[in-house]
């Protein structure tokens, strides 16, 4: 039977409904008549809070099954959630009729939402009209984020809604204190901190705030605070952001414009705490496939279109999910590293140790007489041996070892890693996770795919920017006009690095017009990546000539002409199946430039 107990004064029903379900925080059920319920079992409270989340969703049984009992037989799993619904049932709909708040039919459970109201709910709509309102949307979205998303739980299926309504919480953080007076700033970032200790972003809040009011020494508190944090969190430093915030080198921007300072202008990865990531589909797919461990993970895209970006958050997702993570950066590699395979070999052995904080004697674990391969091979087994929990190797820009001379063999070997899991399912390598990043179609180089990772591995291709995705975008850059979205897409054609340069140009002041005018030119918004375009393709006489080719309307002579382009991020490949530059400036510059 379900207890009842006072309800908390944050806790109260913002609108109607016969029962409002609180997320931010800790799980909470309130009725009609402001008390809260609990309920017999952990997982009916678990599967409530799953269905609130996804009220205006039907979910089959066979998928709620296998979330919250995976480890039963299907004649268990059936039973346990006809208990658990059952359970929901005797709380819920005491008094009611059957069926006014749970819904069951055809296999499929879900929640009548004109029944259940949710503080996530609330706090999405206020999240949407907080830019620029003035009815105090963005103080009460503030105030209704209790804290994460169902803490303190670590079910596979919350963290990545955890994150995502984090990151707009610290964005609602970033935008109130640049708009507040010293002493409320103070009071809301410290607020924010207790509810989000591992936001990086509003730890600089807090600290740019001390600085505001000549705080020292607190500033100097909560920087060594979001050190230890950190650490503990993620063996991490605070980021130079931090420490020039420390410093008072940083002069917090408003909200609604940019600095420059940021990736905008780099086009490397953006800093984790950045507030002009937009999450995509790929972010959730690959989240989704670090959590089920599965084998390998192939994450393609083209030059610049954010594989970087988004393989630093799947790490920080990875840490947060209780995975550990290995990186390895080919391109910070040496020529030296690169063209040796053995020295390859004994370099990744080396790291993937020490990331991981264990000992490895390499001159004694490495034996003369059996080759790479074999000696990677063993040393891995081993590594992976004393390592409680799973691993996550992450090796970005994967496509740099495509033309070696070790390039099938490496390749291979990770392949039979990954048959390795189904051959031996209690070996070490059910441990691991490969994630690859690249750009460069593999078949070009590696001679035979079906002794590759590249055709078991689930893939997931990045793509450019949606129509959605740019206005979402143009949300973040909040002095930018709402319809500028659209002469940036016409413009920029969703390339990520480009549109975001585009509202860069516009935050800063600039016209769409004069966006338009400027974009060819050398002291236009684009001019350098423009001109390292041009540079990338005329490096090559061959390259070069095809690119001409296409600007004539001919079809290329090399095939492989088109993989090389694409990958690089020139080219694009549209419905019918043919090649086409990737942003119209592309064309027109490159026609001014080679003919």
């Amino acid at each position: 039977m379900a207890t009842v107990t006072p309800l908390r004064e944050s806790a109260r029903p913002y609108q109607g409904g016969a029962w409002h379900v609180n997320l931010l925080g800790r799980l909470e059920v309130v009725s009609s008549s402001n008390e809260v319920v609990r309920f017999r079992s952990r997982t009916a409270a678990s599967l409530l809070a799953f269905l609130a989340l996804n009220k205006h969703k039907e979910r089959s049984n066979d998928v709620l099954q296998e979330m919250f009992w995976p480890d039963s037989d299907c004649d268990r799993q059936a039973q346990n959630l006809r208990r658990a619904v059952a359970d929901l049932r005797q709380v819920l709909e005491a008094g009611r009729p059957l069926g006014s708040v749970l819904v069951t039919r055809r296999s499929f459970v879900s929640l009548n939402p004109v029944s259940i109201s949710t503080d996530v709910e609330r706090f999405t709509e206020l999240t949407s009209r907080a830019s620029g309102a003035s009815d105090g949307s963005l103080y009460e979205a503030l105030a209704l984020y209790a804290g994460p998303l169902l803490a303190p739980l670590h079910d596979s299926w919350i963290l990545s809604e955890r994150m995502g309504l984090e990151e707009s919480f610290a964005q609602l953080v970033v935008q109130a204190c640049s708009q507040k007076a010293d002493s409320d700033s103070i009071r809301i970032a410290r607020t924010a901190v207790a509810a989000a200790p591992l936001r990086e972003d509003i730890h600089i809040a807090l600290i740019a705030a001390y600085r505001r009011a000549d705080m020292e020494v607190e500033a100097l508190r909560q920087y060594e605070e979001l050190e230890r944090i950190l650490h503990e969190a993620w063996g991490e430093r605070p980021s130079e952001r931090a420490r020039l915030a420390l410093m008072a080198e940083l002069q917090e921007p408003p909200i609604a414009t940019t600095n420059g300072e940021g990736w905008e202008n780099s086009g490397g990865a953006m800093p984790i705490t950045s507030e002009f990531y937009v999450r995509r589909e790929a972010d959730e797919q690959v989240e989704h496939l670090i959590l089920r461990h599965e084998g390998v993970v192939l994450l393609q895209g083209p030059r610049q279109v954010g594989k970087s970006s988004l393989l630093a958050r799947v790490l920080a997702f990875a840490r947060s999910a209780k995975t550990q993570v290995v990186l390895t950066d080919v391109q910070a590699m040496g020529s030296s590293q690169l063209l040796d395979g053995d020295v390859l070999y004994k370099t990744l052995a080396h790291s993937f140790a020490s990331q991981l904080g264990l000992d490895l004697d390499l001159p004694s674990a490495w034996s003369e007489w059996l080759g790479p391969n074999a000696n990677l091979d063993t040393i891995m087994g081993r590594i992976l041996e004393r390592v409680d929990g799973p691993v996550c190797w992450a090796i970005d820009e994967a496509d740099l070892l495509f033309d070696k001379p070790y390039t099938n063999d490496f390749f291979g070997l990770l392949r039979s890693w990954h048959n390795r899991r189904a051959l031996d399912p209690a070996g070490p390598f059910q441990k691991l996770t490969l994630l690859l990043t690249y750009a460069t179609e593999a078949h070009i180089f590696i001679s035979d795919l079906n002794q590759s990772p590249f055709n078991v591995g689930v893939r997931i291709g990045l793509k450019d920017f949606s129509e959605s995705e740019v206005r979402a975008l143009q949300t973040k850059h909040r002095s930018v006009p709402e319809k500028s979205w659209k002469t940036v897409m016409e413009v920029c054609n969703g390339h990520p690095y480009l549109t975001q340069c585009g509202f860069d140009f516009l935050a800063k002041g600039g016209s769409e017009k004069s966006l338009r005018e400027s974009a060819l030119r050398q002291d236009g918004p684009f001019g350098s990546h423009l001109n390292r375009v041009l540079v990338t393709i005329s490096q090559s006489p061959e390259i070069l000539s095809e690119v001409k080719r296409l600007l004539f309307g001919d079809l290329f002579t090399n095939p492989t002409t088109r993989y090389r382009l694409q990958s690089a991020g020139v080219i694009s490949i549209s419905e019918t199946g043919a090649p086409e530059f990737r942003v119209p400036i592309y064309e027109s510059y490159l026609r001014a430039e080679t003919l």
